[in-house]
């Protein structure tokens, strides 16, 4: 009722911003999403976000102080993604910079990291508006599997500048139909920029192969055994010096420090859960941390935060 009445007034949409004290809380925030992320650097985790619905778009700014890993899956729709602070961030171990417009479509899983006091625009695209722009420019695909779309540096300053005045707390001078008319616009002229001429890279390089096999090998076992880096090495048929490349290359740590993080958010989200009775030693001992006084030392270095804290909240 509430979008109906703004319609009606002419208003665009109400701003609605709010702040997350935690990585998971954040990843379950935005709507229409499905989403899991790890907080990879240490320290208390602090996030907001700002978003305007309009009819066939949804727009939002996501803002973290940590480090992430975020596992992502829009539900319906196109997204896009562009840093709003001119930060690089990587999308499934391959990284783009800081002015590239990152592309998924709906029902596809992709991976995101993201670097600390990071800030990303984010825009979901309706289906409805998904087809008339393929019908506009009369093309099957607005994405072609791509990870990136390619358009000019000088016009995705343009998209930039305009979300940040559409996201800022002042409500803006135009009506609703006016904006959401110039975003349709923006929207079409993207993607009629973005070369669908562009040979798409369909060789895969080795590295995102190497990180592929790894996390296969580390979901399969589940995080529930200490796992060495000699060990990770035979299980993906590399070298330790090549390990030890990719891991930097892809994710800006070492092999140790990313299964050590990664377990670590696996016993958080086991602590948030009130269903789980079990013993906090219990926990971390399942999860490959036989000695206690580093994993609570571990843990409050990555959270800002006690095991007992946490539990607790």
């Amino acid at each position: 009722m509430m979008r109906e009445n703004e319609q009606l007034m002419g208003l665009a949409p109400n701003l609605c911003a709010f702040n997350t004290f935690d990585a998971n809380q954040q990843a379950a925030s935005l709507f229409n999403w499905e989403q899991e992320y790890d907080q990879l650097s240490r320290g208390r985790f602090l996030g907001q976000i700002r978003e305007r619905k309009f009819s066939y778009v949804h727009l939002f700014q996501e803002d973290s102080n940590r480090k992430l890993k975020q596992q992502c899956r829009v539900n319906e729709g196109i997204w896009l993604g562009l840093s709003a602070n001119d930060r690089p961030l990587h999308i499934n171990h391959a990284q783009g910079d800081s002015d590239s417009i990152l592309v998924r479509e709906d029902g596809v899983d992709f991976e995101l990291l993201t670097p600390e006091n990071f800030s990303i625009y984010g825009l979901v695209i309706s289906p409805a508006l998904v087809g008339r722009i393929q019908q506009q420019l009369e093309v099957e695909s607005l994405t072609n599997k791509s990870q990136f779309l390619s358009c000019s540096q000088h016009y995705t300053q343009q998209i930039k500048a305009y979300l940040a005045l559409l996201l800022s707390p002042n409500q803006p001078r135009w009506s609703f139909h006016t904006h959401q008319g110039i975003v349709q616009d923006m929207l079409v002229e993207l993607f009629a920029q973005s070369s669908s001429q562009e040979t798409q890279k369909a060789t895969t390089t080795q590295r995102e192969v190497t990180m592929r096999r790894v996390r296969q090998y580390l979901d399969n076992s589940q995080y529930r055994n200490p796992i060495t880096v000699t060990e990770l090495c035979d299980a993906v048929h590399v070298s330790r010096r090549t390990l030890q490349y990719t891991f930097e290359s892809c994710c800006d740590i070492s092999p140790k420090q990313f299964i050590q993080s990664v377990r670590l958010n696996q016993v958080r989200r086991v602590l948030q859960d009130t269903s789980d009775q079990r013993c906090i030693n219990e926990i971390a001992f399942d999860f490959g941390f036989f000695h206690l006084g580093h994993f609570c030392q571990s843990y409050k270095q990555l959270f800002g935060e006690s095991a007992v804290q946490t539990r607790s909240n």
